[in-house]
């Protein structure tokens, strides 16, 4: 390059660890004409040692020159120079900036005429230099503001994620996955801190996870100064380690080396940041290993022993530190909402088993019906073809499933225990009653029989009494026989079974029959025990089946007390309509198939086939699977309950989750 014949002095004394480059082609005499001179233009090549770590660039080039290879400077600058450029104009006359388009109008710094001094050109230089470096810092600090603000979206984004994750694993890896991109690091690992007594300072922490091994074995660490995690957790305070292999061995805490051997990992640089709560708890630990100096490259071990891995940074440690604030509150609160969980669950599984313990033959039930529904609500969920393959289910609506099929039976509280745990037609105690009154009225017949004998001795003697005697026994045994045929005809008819035409009329008969108690008449059966006796299926009259159906509405009622939460608003509903038939047959709404919750649908075949395959109770005997599940086709085929979701309870061996 030509070099300038004036010297631009002030410009000489500018710091060369600032990067400045000047370029001065020629004054407008040196290329006036001269198109040898205009295409050394070409030597603006950024790859020579002239341009090597350059940020600023003026050019001081006469207008003329300019004007006749703006077209070239432009295409040099826009795709090779790696600095920002400045040109100052060196012309006979002002110029129009406009006039050298394509080149951008707020890149020609100043027009100078041909004859400045050289160092009013140097002050120009100068200034020009100032103001290159003005833009930078502008542009340095919009930068930086723009990285701030992506930042603390990030954050808020983060930290909406980890306040709406409910699952705690799924939690824990965010934590890790996050925390890790924020600042670029090869992997990381959390621990949470557990106590052995309620209320005491935390001892251990527990390893959770690590991004390098999601799936390890969790394993306590004691909190104390011998190992980094534990020495973080007692001091409460951010560790930042530029070479763990470059530890002396004096420090408070000490680093196992063990996991790099064992897994052909080389740990390098580390940030470890305590998560602490509200009350400066310490809740847990994160752990970031290896910051890369390219964060999307994937390093190898050897790698990482190279300038590949970089120190963490301030800023790295109070990104994450910012982090680790959010993830102690989403901590603590999952732990808190997992806690209200159990609470609840141990509640549910309580009243659950207080219902069953007042017919103790029904043990079991409720949470066998669970498990059927939440299996086939999960078999329906996994479809891909079929007419039920658009319906899913989230893990929230499952377990809203759950609770209505646990809880489905919950009105049972309301009703008279004696109608619900009844085994017979008659109550145990009226059954005893028509029994007291059989042996009272036989021994009337005895009675009788022995006064006809003493009168016929008090009138006659002995004489013929033998073969009177023999007369008198027979029509006694006869008449005996006869009450106990119709006290076993009363106790035929007081089974749960279906009775047959015949068998009322023989009722009736006894109903007719009376006996004498002093000045009473009483009869062998009352009518109340009649019309009980003469239920022709089951074991309840109409007012008991109705008080024993009136357990779902019940059931509805004391569900609404329950301040359920958004994800199990439906409980109530669901558990409602498990006794509706597709039909409209149902109770306790009669609602028509559309109506029907398909949560419903499905707690009725388990409800059903549960019912039927229970074990023995003293008014039904339990049926073969077989059995049980043509029962439920001849429902489905009458259109009571789902065909479709009956096909889905077999095909996938739902009725299998409980042996019988």
């Amino acid at each position: 390059m030509t070099q300038m014949d004036i010297k631009l002095g002030s410009v000489e004394k500018i710091d060369p660890e600032k990067k400045l480059c000047l370029i001065e082609t020629s004054l407008y005499e040196t290329f006036k004409g001269s198109s040898e001179r205009a295409a050394e233009f070409d030597y603006f090549d950024p790859q020579t040692p002239l341009f090597s770590g350059v940020l600023f660039c003026i050019l001081v080039l006469s207008a003329e020159f300019f004007r006749e290879n703006r077209e070239s400077i432009w295409n040099w600058i826009i795709n090779t120079a790696p600095f920002d450029v400045q040109i100052i104009l060196i012309s006979e006359q002002k110029v129009d900036p406009a006039s050298f388009s394509p080149v951008p109008e707020t890149l020609i710094f100043q027009n100078a005429p041909i004859s400045i001094p050289s160092d009013f050109l140097a002050g120009i230089v100068d200034k020009a230099f100032g103001h290159l470096f003005m833009r930078l810092n502008r542009i340095q600090l919009q930068s930086q503001l723009a990285l701030s603000f992506q930042e603390i979206k990030r954050l808020t984004r983060v930290g909406q994620y980890l306040t709406s994750e409910r699952d705690f694993d799924r939690l824990i890896e965010l934590i890790i996955r996050e925390a890790r991109d924020l600042v670029g690091a090869d992997a990381g690992s959390i621990y949470v801190t557990e106590r052995h007594k309620t209320g005491e300072p935390p001892t251990h922490l527990r390893f959770k996870k690590s991004d390098m091994e999601l799936e390890g074995d969790e394993f306590l660490l004691p909190i104390n100064n011998q190992s980094i995690a534990g020495y973080v957790a007692l001091t409460k305070q951010p560790l930042m380690i530029d070479d763990v292999y470059a530890l002396t061995g004096n420090e408070e805490y000490r680093f196992n080396y063990e996991y790099d051997k064992n897994n052909n990992y080389y740990s390098k640089s580390m940030l470890v940041i305590p998560m602490q709560n509200h009350r400066d708890e310490v809740i847990g630990v994160i752990q970031l290993i290896n910051k890369k100096k390219n964060p999307h490259k994937k390093l190898t071990a050897e790698e990482m022993k190279g300038e590949d891995v970089v120190p963490f940074t301030e800023d790295s440690r109070e990104l994450v530190r910012a982090l680790a604030g959010q993830a102690a509150v989403s901590i603590e609160n999952n732990e808190l909402y997992q806690d209200i969980n159990n609470l609840f669950e141990g509640f549910v599984k309580a009243s659950v088993t207080a219902i069953e313990q007042r017919d103790p033959t029904t043990s079991g039930h409720s949470f066998r019906v669970a498990d059927f529904t939440v299996g086939l609500a999960m078999a329906v969920d996994r479809l891909s073809d079929g007419k039920m393959k658009y319906i899913s289910f989230t893990r929230e609506q499952i377990r809203e499933i759950r609770y209505a099929s646990l809880l489905h039976d919950f009105g049972k509280v309301g009703v008279r225990e004696k109608v619900l745990v009844k085994a017979n037609k008659l109550y145990e105690h009226e059954f005893e009653m028509i029994q007291w009154r059989f042996h009272y009225a036989r021994k009337l017949i005895e009675t009788k029989y022995l006064h006809k004998k003493i009168a016929y001795l008090k009138e006659k003697g002995n004489a013929g009494y033998s073969d009177y005697e023999k007369v008198l026994d027979a029509e006694m045994h006869a008449r005996l026989e006869e009450m106990e045929g119709f006290f076993e005809d009363i106790k035929m008819a007081n089974q749960p079974n279906v009775v047959e035409d015949g068998n009322f009329d023989r009722l009736g008969k006894i109903a007719r029959m009376k006996f004498q108690v002093g000045n009473e008449i009483v009869p062998f059966l009352k009518n109340n025990e009649l019309v009980s006796l003469s239920v022709r299926r089951g074991n309840l009259d109409q007012v008991e089946r109705m008080e024993i159906e009136s357990h779902v509405s019940h059931t509805y009622t004391f569900l609404i007390q329950i301040p359920w939460t958004g994800d199990l608003l439906r409980v109530p509903d669901i558990a409602h309509a498990h006794h509706e038939k597709l039909t409209g047959e149902g109770y306790p709404m009669g609602l028509l198939e559309k109506e029907i919750p398909v949560q419903s649908k499905m707690m009725t075949i388990s409800d059903i086939y549960d019912a039927l395959t229970a074990p023995d109770r003293p008014y039904k005997k339990s049926l073969p699977r077989d059995r049980a599940l043509d029962i439920l086709k001849l429902e489905a085929k009458d259109h009571r309950i789902d065909s479709d979701l009956l096909d889905i309870f077999i095909e996938s061996d739902i009725f299998k989750l409980h042996g019988k």
